[in-house]
């Protein structure tokens, strides 16, 4: 019998159901693959999962869960320590990030001056690159310097949001690289330690052909090397025989793209892999009786929204997007989609993610008789069409599209669902202007109020889903960001979280409770909030 372990003890008193799928669906071609079952533990680990990364390039890879993929590939200049999963199935050490602690991953030092505008950090020796390179401080600073100049998520991630704030990269000698910024901005320090800011070979991404052949190839120097890859179909990573730092804990690692639930279901029953992620939650309720599995569910800083686009009519009617938040089955969805592993809020923070106020964060009901009153209340003009674009893969996607498909058209909201693939989803949420309502399963890579806000709150901010502008609230946040003491912050986090909630930007459908099937020979298993897809860190 499988052992049911969650991550916070409220979860206990959520109603999880253990509702069979019906196989209607066939089987992909991707599931016919050859995969070696589990159980050997000389073969592979074996991952099933059901999302494919749109890029390798670690300064393109912008969605949380895509992160993941490439941090056992590359190395950063810092990581977090670990902290133990209490609620994890006996018999797994399971860890998490501490995202309070640092420590060093290529650096082996660092020191930040007094005033917090030069980080100088001193490299471990005799790193070299796969190509022979030596991944010294001139290398540190042209990979740090690419990410800076990207124009991409790596640009966000090293300016950490306040663009034009750092002024310099350079490597004052072999083994010493210093950043040196205008003003201090403590959430640098936690990009660092984010695969978006890796080290990569820039020498060999130039001979290769630049960026577009990094968009499918590796250039790190990480706890494993990708020995095959096939986009949207198979990776093979194998162990990095020149891994300066502790090496990978499995010798090869098989990861399956398998964008059918029904096919990832029946694989992870058969035990055709030893770790099953991105499964429908009532496929994972329905493994609840499976013998030689075991659930892992970690209480997570992400969340499943829907964006709106306010700039656009008549989103851009707060009193319109007001109605459609009391216009979403909260409790249905909870049930039928997330079958518990969830709970319903309503404002910018979940009840995980640091700053959460619980008497700000109450969940709005549902209610259509209000949602109508406020639509007529808005003077919108009804019938209103919008699509609604959602990402291929995420199966809670096109289950909550399709509920609120269904509860809007009763309002006179008529949605065209939109699925699109990962390359296709990114740059539709990526617009400069957004155009549709979207689904998008959230959360910033580094848990912290300032770093939520800063792409997600900023009226210029190419990250922000929903075209939010409230200059208000944004010039509160500037005032926060120097603050260091929590207390502090803290106010104006409150004061922001109210203005939010009085915008209606976009509608938090609930928190989510992130899940991973394993199979019960699987010993060793970390999560990170980006992904989880530290795949060095598991093992039989």
């Amino acid at each position: 019998m499988i052992r049911f372990h969650v991550a916070m003890q409220w979860l206990a008193s959520q109603r999880v159901l253990a509702v069979p799928l019906a196989f209607g669906l066939a089987l992909s071609v991707t599931a016919l693959l050859a995969v070696e079952p589990a159980g050997a533990a000389e073969g592979p680990l074996v991952v099933n999962t059901s999302r494919a990364p749109p890029t390798l390039d670690p300064v393109a890879v912008c969605d949380i869960t895509d992160h993941g993929f490439i941090s056992s590939l590359y190395v950063a200049l810092l990581a977090y320590e670990d902290k133990p999963i209490d609620s994890a199935p006996s018999g797994i050490a399971a860890t998490q990030e501490d995202t309070t602690k640092f420590k060093g991953d290529l650096a082996k030092s660092w020191n930040v001056s007094a005033d917090g505008t030069k980080l100088t950090f001193n490299l471990t020796p005799g790193v070299k690159f796969p190509s022979g390179r030596p991944v010294d401080a001139a290398a540190v600073a042209a990979s740090l310097t690419r990410a800076w100049k990207s124009g991409k998520c790596g640009t966000y991630f090293f300016e950490a949001a306040q663009y034009g704030n750092t002024q310099s990269i350079e490597a004052v000698d072999d083994l010493t690289v210093v950043i040196t910024l205008a003003r201090a901005e403590p959430l640098v320090m936690h990009a660092l330690t984010q695969p978006n800011l890796a080290i990569v070979d820039v020498k060999l991404v130039e001979e290769m052909g630049g960026d577009e052949w990094l968009a499918s190839h590796v250039a790190g120097f990480g706890p494993y090397l990708l020995e095959d890859y096939q986009p949207g179909v198979r990776a093979k990573f194998v162990r990095n025989p020149t891994y300066f730092g502790k090496p990978a804990l499995e010798a090869e690692v098989i990861v399956n793209f398998i964008a059918d639930n029904a096919t990832l279901l029946l694989q992870a029953r058969n035990r055709k892999a030893h770790v099953t992620l991105g499964l429908q939650k009532s496929s994972v309720a329905s493994l609840a009786d499976q013998e030689g599995l075991e659930v892992i569910a970690v209480k997570s800083s992400r969340w499943q929204l829907i964006g709106l686009p306010n700039e656009i009519a008549p989103f851009d009617n707060v009193k319109f997007r007001e109605a459609l938040t009391y216009a979403v089955p909260y409790q249905q969805i909870l049930d039928k989609v997330a079958f518990g592993f969830a709970q319903i809020y309503y404002g910018p923070f979940p009840p995980a993610f640091p700053s959460y106020n619980a008497e700000l964060g109450q969940p709005r009901d549902f209610d259509l008789d209000r949602a109508r009153a406020l639509i007529k209340e808005s003077g919108v003009t009804l019938p209103v069409a919008t699509d609604m674009v959602i990402r291929e893969g995420e199966f809670a996607h096109d289950q909550i599209a399709t509920i609120v498909q269904s509860t809007w058209r009763e309002l006179g909201v008529n949605v065209t669902i939109q699925k699109l693939p990962a390359s296709g989803y990114q740059e539709a949420i990526y617009t400069e202007t957004k155009q549709s309502t979207l689904i998008r399963i959230d959360g910033p890579s580094v848990t912290d109020p300032g770093w939520l806000f800063d792409y997600d709150l900023r009226c210029a901010s190419f990250f922000n889903t929903s075209d939010y502008c409230n200059p208000a609230a944004e010039a509160l946040l500037d005032e926060a960001h120097p603050l260091l003491d929590e207390s502090q912050r803290q106010v104006y986090w409150d004061k922001i979280a109210k203005m939010w909630v009085a915008d209606s930007p976009r509608i938090p459908v609930y928190a989510d409770i992130y899940t991973a099937i394993v199979s019960d020979d699987v010993k060793v298993w970390h999560y990170q909030q980006d992904g989880p897809f530290d795949l060095h860190r598991w093992s039989r």
